[in-house]
Order: structure tokens, then C-alpha cells, then sequence
């Protein structure tokens, strides 16, 4: 069981129970926040700042750890009403100190919440309420986000069947709409699938794509501070990002109507310069997480991966 920190104390109570159920099902998967971030639209350190109580997770941030765990999503989704109900109260008092906060339009959860605290003998009944309308306001979303468990299931590895469906998803942009945007911003990275695979100098770069939002980007992992991604679509459209910190990043997103439409890129601090193929249609296994030990974190090219993770033929260092 992880070892958590001490939850800040001014964290309001319906926050507070959430951000403890997520730190349960994290506990229960057995993942590390590295592992998280490579099976989630969000990084490694916007999940230290939901586990620890410093920023409020998106709704499809929870629903993806929900997942994970196997966690009941209408539980989740009525944590996650109060919670932003509580969050944004919070906010509004902060942002006018010395002044009564403004009193917002209240949801129907928000409302039941309130009464629960009024009346703290009927909260049971509460959560009914709160359930009901967060399961039917949020039908679609959780429809794409926890969709039937099947073989074609992305495991643990992040190895996925090459026959999954393409699942209905809560994203806000398509093929050119998506074009410049943050796929984990956009909701593209919740049926994202590895199309292309290369590693140079240690480094592995994917070209991943969603099917539900026809784009691509580049992810790198194994990286170290500088070293960029890059993904380059139809016409020679590029965009790219640099890792800042830790070992791993992601570009912005291009266009493609299918994975053959782009290429993913790394840029090395030592000038190095490399490219995926063009995407396929196999959905290829994800990398190994990057080692942990000092010698191997400061030379990412002394691990090799162990044949569990091996490459697909062909992909390996050149």
C-alpha cells in the first residue's frame, strides 16, 4: 500500500472523500503513478496532484482510474458531483475574500449534497438522488469510459486486440478540429492505441492514435529533460513538446484519417533524430516503464527491455 501524504486541511469534506477513494483504487490496481499516466489521458504529475489533494481531477480522469480498478462508476460519478460542487464553492469564497460568496445555480446533486449536510440523518437518501441524476447526465460519458469488459480488453501491458471497437468517447474535437490540441485535454486518449513503435539510443517514441477523434501524436518514454517529440501528418504538419521534467512527454495532435496519415519523431539532446514508419493498423504493446535504478535512470540505453515487452520484428535499436 503507498505511503500517502497527509491530505492539505483546508480541503473541503466531499474533496477529501474522494480524493481518499481514488487513493483506495489506485492501492487496489497495484499501479504507480508512471504506469497511470501510460494507460490515462493524464500525465504522471497531474496524478500526484489528484492524489494528494492540489488540483480537482477531471470526471474522465476518475472514470479512467475507475476502470482500471473495476471500481462501481456510479459511485464514482456522485463522489465526483459533490466534489466539484464542494471544489467550486471553494473558489468562489477565495476569489472575494472579506465578501459573502455568491450563491451559484445549484445542479439537482448539488442540491441534494447541501441537504445532506442540513440534515445529516437522510443521507442515504441523498446519494440515491445524487446517483440517479449523475448516472443519467453522465450515461454517455460512463458508456465510453467503462465499456464491457471483453477480450479485446487494453491489459495491464497496454497490449490491445486488434479487433476493439471503436467505443463512443466524451471528446470535444474531430479529425481537423483536433488539429494543434492536447489530446489529454481533448478526451482523444481514452481509446488511444499504439499504430507505430521505434527506439533509438534508449529512447522508445509511438505514434499513437484514437480512432474516436481520427488523430495522432507522438509519445516519447525512456527520455530525459530536452528531448522532444514530434508528429508529422498529412502536408508535413508538425507539432511537438519537449520533456521538462521526468522521463517522458507528448506531442499536440494532427489530423489522420487513419494511422498510415502520420509519423511519430524524436529529437534527442544529442542531436539524434529519428521516425517512426507511418502508422498500421496492429495495436502494438506499449513500452516497458522506464528503469528505476540510478545507474539505469542516467543511461537509459543500459536496460533492455525484457522479452515480455519485446518489440515487434524490426523495431528494435538501429
Amino acid at each position: 500500500m503507498t505511503d500517502w501524504k497527509p491530505l492539505p486541511d483546508g480541503l473541503a469534506s466531499d474533496v477529501r472523500h474522494l480524493v481518499v477513494e481514488l487513493r483506495a483504487l489506485k492501492d487496489r490496481s497495484g499501479l504507480s503513478l508512471a504506469t497511470l499516466a501510460r494507460h490515462t489521458p493524464h500525465s504522471k504529475s497531474s496524478w500526484e496532484r489528484y492524489l494528494n489533494g492540489k488540483a480537482l481531477p477531471s470526471q474522465h480522469a476518475v472514470a479512467s482510474l475507475g476502470k482500471l480498478a473495476d471500481a462501481e462508476p456510479a459511485r464514482l460519478v456522485a463522489l465526483w458531483e459533490l466534489a466539484n460542487t464542494a471544489w467550486h464553492a471553494h473558489d468562489v469564497d477565495d476569489r472575494r475574500p472579506g465578501a459573502p460568496a455568491p450563491v451559484p445555480e445549484r445542479s439537482p446533486a448539488a442540491q441534494a449534497g447541501e441537504s445532506a449536510d442540513r440534515r445529516p440523518g437522510r443521507r442515504s437518501l441523498v446519494w440515491v438522488v445524487v446517483t440517479l441524476v449523475a448516472v443519467v447526465a453522465s450515461s454517455i460519458f460512463l458508456y465510453g469510459a467503462f465499456g464491457r469488459h471483453s477480450d479485446a480488453h487494453t491489459g495491464r501491458d497496454g497490449a490491445a486486440g486488434t479487433d476493439t471497437p471503436t467505443r463512443q468517447l466524451d471528446v470535444n474535437c474531430f479529425a481537423d478540429s483536433c488539429a494543434g490540441k492536447d489530446p489529454a485535454q481533448a478526451g482523444c486518449g481514452g481509446d488511444a492505441w499504439t499504430a507505430a513503435l521505434y527506439r533509438v539510443a534508449g529512447v522508445y517514441v509511438e505514434l499513437r492514435y484514437s480512432d474516436a477523434c481520427r488523430a495522432a501524436w507522438s509519445r516519447i518514454s525512456w527520455g530525459r529533460p530536452g528531448d522532444i517529440a514530434q508528429v508529422v501528418g498529412a502536408g508535413g504538419r508538425t507539432y511537438q513538446n519537449k520533456v521538462h521534467y521526468d522521463t517522458d512527454t507528448f506531442s499536440a495532435m494532427v489530423a489522420a484519417p487513419s494511422p498510415s496519415a502520420a509519423r511519430a519523431c524524436v529529437l534527442l539532446t544529442s542531436g539524434v533524430h529519428a521516425c517512426t514508419d507511418p502508422g498500421g493498423t496492429r495495436h502494438l504493446t506499449e513500452p516497458p516503464e522506464p528503469p528505476t535504478s540510478p545507474t539505469s535512470a542516467t543511461n537509459p540505453s543500459a536496460t533492455t527491455p525484457s522479452p515480455a515487452h519485446a518489440l515487434p520484428s524490426g523495431l528494435g535499436s538501429p
